[in-house]
């Protein structure tokens, strides 16, 4: 009876992560971190909607006359610069970011499940190991919470030009937190 039990919990515990991260997933590429994909880029330079009419022209009328790319870019940029902006680094890929925000409401997702875990054990056996697991879990969940791109993002910040360290931390968070759940369940 318990092992059906457990397989119950294991699948109910599969079935939340997997809506959690399916309807995150679904939410940050229909509006990717507050915008659409095409203003994104232009946001992240702060650039108004004037701004960004005369870079479009900019390179309208630089590829008429057969600009190259090379020659198309440091212009674009050259504008910008001279409008004050720090453009964000190169190679700076919204994936991450996508990936980043999904994994860590994921995050926030098993920390809340681990947590109860530990409360429900506490109840059980009432260990002093116990509440300092609950504690491990509740910092743990302030630090998934805080790490989330949706929280920064309400607060008024933005991260950009990490590439794939923007999620790095996450994905490793992540599996110790499914390790840990592995540990909890067990």
């Amino acid at each position: 009876m318990r092992f059906k039990m457990n397989n119950k919990k294991i699948l109910s515990i599969i079935a939340v992560l997997v809506a959690v991260a399916s309807l995150t997933t679904l939410w940050v590429v229909m509006t990717p971190l507050g915008s659409p994909l095409e203003r994104q880029g232009w946001e992240r330079w702060n650039l108004t909607d004037q701004k960004r009419r005369e870079i479009e022209q900019l390179i309208q009328d630089m590829r008429k006359n057969g600009a190259s790319w090379q020659e198309i870019q440091a212009a674009t940029r050259a504008k910008i610069m001279e409008w004050g902006s720090n453009p964000p680094p190169s190679g700076d890929i919204e994936l991450f970011y996508t990936v980043k925000t999904v994994v860590s409401v994921v995050n926030v997702t098993l920390v809340i499940i681990l947590l109860l875990n530990y409360i429900d054990i506490y109840r059980k056996t009432k260990s002093d190991f116990t509440i300092w697991l609950m504690l491990f879990s509740l910092i743990m969940l302030i630090y998934t919470f805080a790490s989330t791109p949706i929280v920064q993002m309400a607060f008024g910040f933005r991260a950009f030009g990490l590439g794939p360290f923007a999620m790095l931390p996450d994905l490793l968070a992540c599996i110790a937190l499914f390790i840990m759940l592995y540990l909890c369940l067990k």
